[in-house]
C-alpha cells in the first residue's frame, strides 16, 4: 500500500513540501540561473512569487561580492559536494530593496537528464546573530567589569599591604622607642627612690612630720611612674615573644602580703586592703612573677579608681587544683558601654579621663593569664564598684 502511494503521489508530495517549507528553497542550474523558488525564499528576499525564476543567483548576493560569488559558484560546480548548514562561513543575502541580512546556506547537487543543478536551503539568522552579538557584548562588558574589579582589588590589596607594612614599621619604631625610653627612665627613678628612702631614714618624723608626708608622696609617685614604665616594658616583651611561663611552687599568702605592703604607699587616706585566704592549702604552682604582676595590677587599679575611706578586698583560695583570686572595690565602676572593650590595649573607660593611667594594665593582665592557662572576668556597676575574678590552674608545666 505504501509502495503504491509513493509511486502515485511522490511528485505531488514533494511539490507540497517544497511550497510549504519553513525555510527558503532555491534550485539553480549550471549557468547560475534560478530555475525554482519556493514562496518562503521570495518572502525572505522581498520578491513576489516566481519573480526570481530565470534571474541569476547573484541577484540575491551583496553587490560587493557578486563577481567573486560567480567564480566561487563555478568552482563549486566543477567539484560539487554537499555543504551542510552552518559550515563556518559568514554569509549575507541582498533583498530586493538592497538591504542585507545574515543567512546560512546549505547546498546539495543533483542531475536531471544529464543536466546538473544545485539546490540551496536558505535560513534567515538575523535574530540569532543579534542574540549572539548581544551575548558577546554582554560577555565583553562582564569581562571588562571583572578586569576592572580585579584591578581595583589588586590595587586595594597593594594599598593594604603597604598600610600593613607602614604599621609594622611604625609599631617596631614605637616599640624601640618605648623600650629605650623606659630603660632610660628607670635609672633616674631608682636614684630618686633611693634618695627618698635615705631622706625618710634620717628624718625624725616626730619633729619633721611635714617632711615625712612629702617623702611618702614622692615615694608613691615614683612607684606610680615605675609601674607605668613596667607596663610598657612588659607589653613590649610580651609582643616580641620574650616572655615565657615558668611554673614553680610558692606560698600564695607570702606573695599577697608582700604585694599589699608595696601598695601601701599608693593608697589614699582611709583606704585599706583587706586580705582573706580560704582553706588550708597555701602552696600554688604557677609562674610567681606573672601572678605578682596580675595581682599588683588589679590592686593598683582598685586603689586608683576608688575614693578615700573605701575598703578593698583581696580574697584567694586553692581548691581542686585551681587558684581563685578576687579583687573587690567600691570605686567608680565601669560604664556598661565600655565593658566590652576593657581588655583592649590603651583603652580607658569614659569615666576615667581625669585619672592618670595608660590603658595597658588589664591588657597585660589578660596576656599573662593566657600564658598561665588562666582566665579573668569581672562584675561591675558604674558608681558602685568592680570585682575581678581570676582563675589559674595549678600545673608543673607552662601551657605555652
Amino acid at each position: 500500500m505504501l509502495t503504491t502511494f509513493r509511486e502515485q503521489d511522490h511528485a505531488r508530495v514533494c511539490g507540497i513540501m517544497f511550497q510549504t517549507a519553513a525555510e527558503g528553497l532555491v534550485v539553480v542550474d549550471a549557468k547560475g540561473l534560478i530555475r525554482l523558488q519556493n514562496p518562503r525564499l521570495a518572502e525572505l528576499f522581498g520578491y513576489k512569487d516566481e519573480e526570481l525564476v530565470g534571474q541569476p543567483i547573484e541577484k540575491l548576493v551583496p553587490e560587493a561580492i557578486a563577481s567573486g560569488h560567480r567564480a566561487h559558484r563555478d568552482r563549486y560546480l566543477e567539484k560539487p559536494q554537499q555543504r551542510p548548514m552552518g559550515s563556518g562561513l559568514e554569509l549575507r543575502g541582498r533583498r530586493k530593496d538592497g538591504s542585507e541580512f545574515p543567512v546560512e546556506v546549505s547546498l546539495n547537487h543533483f542531475e536531471v537528464d544529464g543536466e546538473r543543478f544545485v539546490m540551496g536551503l536558505v535560513t534567515d539568522v538575523t535574530l540569532r546573530k543579534r542574540a549572539e552579538h548581544e551575548l558577546a557584548a554582554t560577555l565583553s562588558d562582564l569581562e571588562a567589569r571583572v578586569e576592572q574589579r580585579t584591578g581595583e582589588l589588586r590595587q586595594a590589596e597593594h594599598n593594604v599591604r603597604e598600610a600593613l607594612e607602614r604599621e609594622r614599621e611604625l609599631n617596631e619604631l614605637k616599640s624601640r622607642f618605648v623600650s629605650m625610653a623606659s630603660h632610660e627612665f628607670r635609672t633616674p627613678l631608682s636614684t630618686i627612690m633611693s634618695s627618698v628612702d635615705l631622706i625618710g631614714r634620717y628624718t625624725d618624723d616626730a619633729r619633721n612630720e611635714k617632711v615625712g608626708k612629702h617623702v611618702d608622696r614622692i615615694r608613691g609617685k615614683v612607684r606610680e611612674l615605675t609601674g607605668i614604665l613596667n607596663d610598657f616594658l612588659s607589653l613590649d616583651k610580651l609582643e616580641q615573644g620574650l616572655v615565657a611561663c615558668h611554673p614553680a611552687p610558692f606560698d600564695v599568702l607570702d606573695l599577697c602580703i608582700g604585694l599589699i605592703e608595696e601598695m601601701r604607699t599608693l593608697a589614699k587616706p582611709g583606704q585599706a586592703v583587706h586580705f582573706d585566704h580560704s582553706g588550708e592549702v597555701r602552696e600554688a604552682c604557677t609562674d610567681r612573677q606573672m601572678l605578682s604582676n596580675v595581682v599588683s595590677n588589679l590592686l593598683s587599679n582598685a586603689i586608683k579608681y576608688s575614693p578615700e575611706d573605701r575598703p578593698i578586698h583581696l580574697r584567694t583560695a586553692i581548691t581542686n587544683g585551681m587558684l581563685s583570686i578576687q579583687v573587690e572595690d567600691q570605686g567608680i565602676g565601669i560604664p556598661e558601654k565600655d565593658q566590652v572593650h576593657l581588655f583592649e590595649r590603651f583603652f580607658r573607660a569614659g569615666n576615667t579621663v581625669s585619672i592618670q593611667g595608660t590603658g595597658l594594665g588589664l591588657n597585660i593582665v589578660r596576656k599573662y593569664l593566657d600564658m598561665m592557662g588562666g582566665s579573668i572576668r569581672f562584675d561591675s556597676r558604674e558608681g558602685a564598684g568592680t570585682t575581678f575574678f581570676v582563675e589559674i590552674p595549678m600545673t608543673s608545666e607552662s601551657p605555652h
